[in-house]
This record gives structure tokens, sequence and C-alpha cells, in this order.
């Protein structure tokens, strides 16, 4: 039984040779995510022709953490490996993605992770209720609501991370119409998930006015719905006054909270004695989700 045939078929090649999968730990780096490709039992730095493009190979200088002697890699910021790359940002030589906190900025103000994860769909973050943002973004909203109402109490604010195509195309639109000015607008719906109470994680359901938003940045609203009817016509209405918004904040889940949305919309400059009340706009485009504010009445 030890002289089984040991034979295998070459499926339209005589030269390909069937090497063993790579440990998990020794992965390209160049993008740091896909095994090293072997080639004729020689391992390459890099997973594919992609990666040895545009990448130079091993960094000839040292890793970034000091004291450490090992090569310094581009998939890890120009540290050695993960652990180090992290060590770097606890210990304050690097700056941290803004995201995730715990790995070096690479790609802008994002780690390599985070930046993909962010070109795919759009992520929540708490905003923390000591710094300067967050009491920027409850000034605002308290100081505007309108005049004469019993002003909310201001729970929580959530930073939306967009992608860069979003922001890319909406920076597209103000371009195209330089009359047009930035404002600061509110925008709600019915809310049907626990939005607050679990952390800034948004839901899957097409009912959630909120979520739906949020993750497509307008472009879909509840149901599947692409825009709003008003006295304008079908589009996107958003208000100056986050007290008008909170009309439509409605919930029908056990959550304390209500929810609205802040929003950076690019319209005509409004004669404020003409008094509008509500902005339109006929596309996504014109109009960005920014942050979201918990809060409860």
């Amino acid at each position: 039984m030890a002289s089984i045939v040991k034979s295998v078929v070459n499926w339209g090649s005589n030269s390909r040779v069937k090497t063993p999968v790579p440990v998990q730990a020794d992965l390209c780096e160049i993008c740091g995510k896909k095994p090293k490709y072997v080639e004729n039992g020689h391992k390459h730095p890099y997973c594919s022709r992609s990666c040895a493009r545009n990448g130079s190979g091993p960094s000839p200088a040292a890793c970034m953490l000091r004291g450490c002697r090992a090569t310094g890699k581009p998939a890890f910021a120009n540290f050695c490996s993960e652990v180090h790359a992290k060590e770097g940002v606890r210990l304050g030589q690097v700056e941290g993605c803004d995201l995730c906190s715990s790995q070096p900025r690479t790609v802008g103000s994002l780690c390599i992770t985070c930046d993909r994860r962010v070109c795919a769909e759009p992520q929540l973050r708490e905003v923390s209720s000591d710094g300067k943002l967050y009491k920027s973004i409850r000034s605002q909203f308290l100081s505007e609501w309108e005049p004469g109402k019993t002003a909310p109490s201001f729970c929580k604010a959530y930073e939306i991370i967009l992608p860069r195509d979003v922001r890319s195309r909406h920076d597209i639109y103000r371009a195209s119409n330089p009359k047009f000015e930035e404002v600061r607008s509110f925008h709600s719906s019915q809310c049907i998930c626990d939005l607050g109470t679990r952390g800034p994680i948004l839901c899957n359901f097409k009912s959630c006015g909120i979520c739906c938003i949020v993750r497509s940045c307008f472009k879909s609203l509840a149901f599947g719905a692409t825009f709003n009817s008003g006295r304008f016509g079908e589009g996107l209405y958003s208000y100056r006054n986050p007290a008008l918004a909170d009309s439509f904040s409605t919930s029908c889940t056990s959550s304390p909270y209500r929810v609205i949305i802040a929003c950076d919309v690019s319209v005509l400059p409004v004669d404020e004695s003409a008094d509008e009340e509500s902005l339109f706009v006929p596309v996504a485009d014109a109009i960005l989700p920014v942050y979201v504010i918990i809060y409860s009445t």
C-alpha cells in the first residue's frame, strides 16, 4: 500500500507546482493583507503584481518604534509589525487613526484598515463629551432651538465618518454652484431602532428613516424612497431650526431618545427677512449628513 500512485494531473500547466499555504502572519509587506507570493520556492515580499508595482519592497529604514532595529514596513506605517505600530501610537510617537485610535494614521487621518472600511459605507464615532467638538455641536443645537419652546436635553453626539467619494461628489456640486453657501441644517425622520442606547451602531432596517439616510448619505430614505415631497416639489428638505425638524422625529421603540441628523447643505443664500422655514435641495449631492444628535424632550 506504500506505493500508492503519487502522480497528480496538472490541468493546463506542466510547470505549476503546488506550494504550502503561507502562515497568516507572513503577509505582504506592501498591503499587509494577503500572504506573500511564492514562486518556484522563492518567497517574494509582496502578494501580487499590483503590490509589486505599488511598493518598493522592504523599507531600508528601521522600525519607527524607538529601540527596535527590525525593518520598517509600509503596511504598518513603517513600523515592523502591527504590535509595534499600536505601541507607537500608545507612546505618542505618532498620531492615532481618527476612527479606531489604535493604529497609526496612514491615509490622511485614518489607518489603512479604517480607510478601506470607510470607503465602503459611513461609520459612526461617538464624540467625547469632554471635547470642544461636543460642546460646539451642543451649543449650536440648543442656541438655535426655537424661542419660546422648552429646550431639550442634549444627550450624545455621533460624528459621521463619510466615504471619500461622498465628500468628493459634494465638493463637485459646490464647485459647480459657486454662488451657493454652506449652511448647517437639521433633518429628522422616524427612527425605529434603539440608536443611542447601544452605541454608535447603524441598523439595517429598511424602514428606519435615520439609519437609511446615514448609510446612503441621503441617496435613499426609509422604505427606499429617494425624495421628500413639499412646497418646493420633490427633493430633500431640512431646517435651519432644529425645533422644526423635531416635529418629524418619531420613534416606535422603547428608547428614551429622539434623533436628529445635523447636515451641511449647499444652497443659494437666503434672505433672512424671507424667514424661510425649510431648506430645499433637488439632489443628494447637495446635502451631507455630518452628525447624529441624540436628545430627549
